[in-house]
């Protein structure tokens, strides 16, 4: 019994959308169309399945809005075909002004609703004595709402600086976004994302003993929480998806969970767009435009697709934290990262790190996210050989190598 209603979904996604109330109905949540966060989901698919196609990956939960957030304040600061970059790589229309769009989505989701917190923060250093683009200034403080400051990041408590305001921008759940600064570094663009809502109809602590199989096949047994109560679920041939809303009606939490167990790298092929746009146009046939919670429809939308409105659930408890180095990936799906002339001549992006916090219990959830771009300026970057490289010795007339070797032990 406990294996066929446990739930071990190893994807799990905070959405930006209306909840449906399976025990409570809801104001109605009207619908909205907005460039920047209807371009999220495929952007942040495609960058999750990079990071789970990669190696070493495990647990990969990132916040496509901070990282979209963080790197729009860098297309403002570029022009061109890098703006151009930047802005497709997030699936946005290059033609719009980044600003402009962040605007409308900070606007909007920062409307107040007494049922959750959401709050997002932007703040940018820049090093002492640099003279940005005032236009570009007054972008980020009217339309980011950015707080602006200098800081000398040569100095050894400059990251303490940051990390101070990141921890109090998430409540202190990320305590630390940056450990150091390159030598070079002009500026600092971060965003800050704090989630907290509680459930729609709180979970009860479940005793019963389930095997949760991780990414390798290793059986775990961790604390599990269970609801008996109208769970809203989409059964198909390949997955099972379940929406949950929290309190108010205004966000939801979506879980996916393959029919069977998935190494990470299978997992990054699994999570596509179109299961994602699929399952969320099954939840809205049963539930409405507004997922008010009044209704939920019973349906068979083909014929081997049930939408089940009075479904079990059983799930653990979670609490993790992730880090990512994301340029890479970035940079993999096209995003160009120098030439940022707002900041300053030949500035350029040399990292975009993230760190997000999640935590799932009979309550609620509470969520957290930090994306910080490090922006340097080509003058002052120093090259440091400090792992394996390649050694060639070569003839200039021909560019053929006399001697060519890779060092690694020294």
């Amino acid at each position: 019994m406990a294996g066929r209603r446990a739930l071990a979904a190893a994807f799990v996604g905070a959405v930006l959308i209306a909840g449906c109330g399976q025990a409570d109905s809801f104001p109605p949540v009207k619908p909205v169309s907005m460039n920047l966060t209807d371009s999220s989901a495929g952007f942040g698919i495609a960058l999750t399945d990079r990071l789970l196609a990669k190696p070493d990956a495990g647990n990969v939960f990132i916040s496509p809005l901070s990282a979209t957030l963080a790197l729009s304040m860098a297309a403002s600061a570029a022009e061109g075909s890098t703006r151009a970059s930047i802005m497709t790589t997030l699936g946005l229309d290059p033609t719009l002004d980044p600003s402009s769009q962040a605007k409308l989505t900070i606007d909007r989701l920062l409307q107040s609703d007494e049922n959750a917190q959401l709050e997002l923060a932007q703040g940018v250093w820049a090093q002492k004595g640099l003279k940005m683009n005032p236009t570009y200034v007054a972008q980020l403080r009217e339309n980011y709402r950015a707080q602006i400051a200098s800081l000398d990041f040569t100095s050894p408590g400059a990251p303490k600086v940051v990390n101070d305001w990141v921890d109090n921008a998430t409540h202190h759940k990320i305590p630390n976004l940056v450990d150091r600064f390159d030598p070079g570094t002009v500026s600092y663009l971060v965003n800050a994302t704090y989630f907290h809502a509680l459930w729609a109809t709180e979970f009860q602590t479940s005793r019963e003993r389930v095997d949760f199989h991780t990414f390798s096949g290793k059986i775990m047994n961790p604390p599990m929480m269970r609801r008996d109560y109208r769970v809203v679920r989409v059964l198909s041939p390949d997955y099972q998806a379940v929406l949950l809303p929290y309190k108010g009606g205004r966000f939801s939490m979506v879980l996916i969970l393959p029919r069977k167990v998935l190494s990470p790298a299978e997992f990054s092929r699994f999570l596509a767009q179109s299961i994602w746009s699929q399952t969320i146009t099954w939840f809205h046939l049963a539930l409405g435009s507004s997922f008010d919670g009044k209704t939920c429809s019973r349906s068979e939308p083909t014929p081997n697709v049930l939408i089940d409105c009075d479904g079990f659930l059983v799930m653990p408890k979670i609490k993790l934290d992730y880090k990512a180095e994301l340029l890479p990936e970035l940079m993999a799906m096209g995003m160009a990262t120098t030439d940022l002339s707002n900041i300053c001549r030949g500035c350029f992006l040399s990292r975009v790190v993230q760190k997000t916090y999640l935590e799932v219990d009979e309550k609620g959830t509470t969520a957290s996210a930090a994306t910080g771009g490090a922006v340097l300026a080509s003058g002052h970057f120093t090259t440091v050989i400090d792992r394996p490289f390649a050694l060639a010795l070569i003839d200039n007339a021909s560019n053929a190598p006399l001697f060519l070797g890779v060092v690694g032990r020294l």
